[in-house]
């Protein structure tokens, strides 16, 4: 077995993995960069594995800043340039391999060369990143980058699993005040005259970039309104109809031509996965949107279609394990390289 590098992934991919991939590659077009393929082959089998090593840059519109992937690390200070290997850093690692073939040898090889890859180039980045690993590739990671001076920083991502026949299972399996608290915050959604609908994401992502973009504006990192309209278009394009876009509009608004807030889910198979989500903070407060737009919502469609997991991503980790939420252990592993600190 041995690895080699092309500027094209191998038709050993799933569809929603194929997808995901091309839409890496569309949103990094997008920032006129590109992505390159680590691809393990076997001699006689062909390709076996494949792991995503992605450039990022200022101002990071196709992906997130790495203080955002490592939870607000001070360590990213100055880092300007360098690369995600696994995924671009909104969604956990993939590494992927063949169905049938031992996993963990050739994750081992895809990783290594991975990390060579980067190693050789290491003059020219600030960084390195593999970002949200399960404890699986965390352990093969690790040895990599053990003499590197890495920056480890553990995340916790909130889910729900998918186990009720309808929404009122789901309330009925949670305790009294909780079942009076989503109860109380979807009246006081409805008293705030605001509905959600389902709209298609090609068609309206001009208009929901501006909300994305109060959301980002939050963690200082925020890019244009065009550099998110790009994204958004992006994952419509890529991911078709494995996405579902819920948006919130105003009772005052019949015609729904001003999104007050909205949510884009990537159906992965069994896996409902939240990609991201917009607000107009000023028109929601008080209204309890982002837990009936996010949660309450998207939970009932999930049951309605038989998925099995519902992921909320991380942050309000404490808020989402009160409306029945689960954790799940990602760690980001960062090391900084030789372009840190230099001009």
């Amino acid at each position: 077995m041995f690895a080699t590098l092309s500027n094209d992934a191998p038709e050993l991919l799933g569809e929603s993995d194929r997808r995901e991939l091309i839409r890496a590659e569309r949103a990094l077009a997008d920032a006129g960069q590109s992505g390159r393929f680590v691809v393990a082959r076997d001699a006689g089998a062909g390709p076996v594995g494949v792991l995503p090593v992605y450039p990022v840059a200022r101002p990071y519109s196709a992906a997130p800043h790495p203080r955002l992937v490592l939870d607000g690390s001070t360590a990213t200070q100055g880092w300007r340039t360098g690369c995600y290997l696994g995924s671009l850093g909104r969604a956990p690692a993939m590494v992927a391999v063949r169905p049938g073939t031992e996993p963990g040898p050739v994750r081992a090889a895809l990783l290594k060369a991975g990390w060579d890859l980067v190693t050789e180039r290491s003059h020219q980045l600030d960084f390195a990143c593999f970002p949200l690993l399960d404890d699986e590739l965390l352990a093969a990671v690790s040895p990599l980058v053990a003499a590197d001076d890495p920056v480890l920083v553990e995340s916790l991502e909130a889910f729900i699993p998918v186990t009720f026949d309808s929404f009122a299972g789901y309330l009925a399996a949670q305790s009294r005040s909780r079942r009076e608290m989503i109860r109380k915050e979807q009246r006081r959604f409805r008293s705030a005259g605001l509905r959600i609908i389902e709209v298609e994401l090609s068609a309206r992502h001009q208009e929901l970039a501006p909300l994305l973009r109060n959301v980002e504006q939050k963690y200082h990192v925020a890019g244009t309104v065009d550099q998110y309209a790009n994204y958004l278009a992006g994952i419509a394009d890529s991911l078709g109809d494995q996405t579902t876009c819920l948006a919130v509009f105003g009772d005052d608004d019949p015609d729904a031509k001003e999104p007050v807030a909205f949510t884009v889910i990537w159906r992965q198979d069994g896996v409902w996965r939240l990609r991201c989500w917009g607000c107009d903070y000023e028109r929601t407060a008080g209204a309890f949107a982002y837990f009936n737009l996010i949660a309450y919502e998207p939970l009932r469609l999930a049951i309605g279609a038989g998925a099995q997991r519902l992921v909320l991503g991380r942050g309000s980790l404490e808020a989402k394990l009160g409306r029945g939420a689960e954790l799940l252990r990602l760690t980001s592993v960062a090391v900084p390289l030789g372009a840190a600190g230099t001009e």
